[in-house]
């Protein structure tokens, strides 16, 4: 096979991998774990400074504490609604749970120290689900595929305007990713976590109907004797009267903000394209049109989840695929999915980096495409931060007027969008490839 013995050393020295790549193979997993860290590191020191900036104007935890201060003083968390009043970005405008929950703590915590509170337990929380959904997926670091795993750094952007707003995404990462984690051999817990994640927002009910078509009947049982049992606690606290302001004038008193750049859902997409809004100027002003493509698209969504999460085998690595397909439809079909929920894609994520490790390297290419549309930083536009930087000329330009949120202009701010479009369909086919 060598031609001749003399040639045998010299032909096998050809074939043997070069010394400094056992060295680099060994290294690699440092290097990464070094990257990633100091990714990390920047991620906090901004997080910290914007919330320290925030802390006396108010952000998206200003309204939970609104909400919790009026429980605990034997009032409706949606005072404004009984008082016919327009909904404001510092009124309470989720279900009943929350307020709750926060309740107590506004007793015997000043605001500010709730707020520094809530951050580190927000933290906490993206770092538990991290960890779930890492294991749970069986997503890999110390081989050469690890480096698909450099994929959740495009969610990073995301998961820190989360922190820096102090949005519940953390927290429901953690509930969801828990329940995920339980898939299977607990799955009593997987659908009590479910309901609680819908009580918390109402989207994550698409994760019922997952269980439901999955046939996962102890946790569909668990599912709804845990709502049961949360909505009387809340309405021996509350009285039904809130429940029915939530349901009769919260809910519709929202609309006004699915336009908004900051909504990665297909209603969002569609309301900015054809429907003239507070924030944004459509391609063309047709409300009718725009209605329809919502309806559609949500429609063949919602059909096309429904119809492989049933296909997908009845395995665990079946049920994983299901679930994590259902997870990011239930963004893309919310009214309302502003992009700091994208911190709830580390499940669906986790999900298809472990498969393409699994068939190392097909299906990279792909998954670089997610990977980058998901991190794009779109959000210095819609913060209006570039304004800034631009100087005095465009700083006093009305919002509404820049050239991003003018026609075509808005697909500018779609990418993330377009992310999460992207990532429903491998996930297709991932349940695709499952249910043979």
């Amino acid at each position: 096979m060598w031609g001749t013995l003399d040639e045998a050393p010299a032909a096998a020295a050809r074939l043997a991998p070069p010394a400094g790549g056992a060295h680099w193979t060994r290294l690699r997993p440092v290097v990464l774990s070094l990257l990633a860290l100091v990714v990390l590191i920047a991620g906090a020191v901004q997080v910290v400074t914007l919330v320290n900036s925030w802390l006396m104007e108010g952000d998206d935890f200003a309204q939970y504490w609104a909400g919790a201060r009026a429980v605990a003083t034997g009032r409706s968390p949606y005072e404004w609604a009984q008082a016919n009043q327009p909904l404001e970005v510092t009124d309470y405008n989720y279900p009943p749970l929350l307020a709750l929950l926060l309740a107590p703590v506004t007793l015997v915590l000043d605001y500010p120290t709730a707020r520094w509170a809530w951050l580190a337990f927000s933290a906490l929380c993206v770092g538990i689900g991290v960890v779930v959904a890492w294991r749970t997926s069986g997503v890999r670091w110390r081989e050469p595929s690890g480096i698909a795993a450099l994929a959740f750094i495009g969610l990073l952007p995301a998961t820190c305007i989360a922190l820096e707003m102090g949005q519940l995404s953390p927290q429901l990462l953690l509930v969801i990713a828990l329940s995920y984690g339980a898939l299977g051999r607990h799955a009593g817990w997987a659908g009590a976590l479910a309901a609680v994640a819908t009580y918390l927002k109402s989207f994550p009910g698409l994760l019922l109907g997952n269980l439901l078509l999955r046939r996962q009947w102890r946790a569909c049982i668990a599912a709804i004797s845990a709502g049961l049992a949360l909505v009387a606690a809340s309405l021996a606290v509350l009285g039904w009267e809130a429940h029915w302001e939530y349901v009769t004038r919260v809910i519709p008193a929202q609309s006004r903000w699915l336009g908004g750049p900051f909504n990665v859902s297909l209603t969002g997409f569609f309301t900015r394209l054809f429907v003239d809004t507070p924030f944004t100027s459509p391609i063309v002003a047709a409300q009718g049109a725009g209605l329809a493509l919502i309806a559609l698209s949500t429609l063949l969504v919602l059909a096309a989840t429904g119809y492989w999460a049933a296909r997908a085998r009845s395995s665990a690595e079946g049920e994983r695929a299901a679930f994590a397909l259902t997870v990011v439809a239930m963004m893309l079909v919310a009214p309302i999915n502003g992009q700091y929920n994208l911190a709830l894609a580390l499940v669906p994520l986790a999900e298809l980096v472990a498969s393409v490790q699994r068939r190392w390297p097909h299906g990279l290419r792909w998954l670089l495409l997610v990977w980058l549309l998901l991190s794009l930083p779109v959000e210095f536009c819609d913060l209006g931060l570039f304004t800034h930087w631009c100087g005095p000329d465009l700083s006093n330009v009305p919002v509404k007027d820049l050239p991003w949120r003018q026609g075509w202009g808005n697909l500018l701010m779609s990418a993330r969008f377009f992310g999460l479009v992207s990532l429903w369909a491998l996930l297709i086919r991932l349940c695709l490839e499952r249910s043979r």
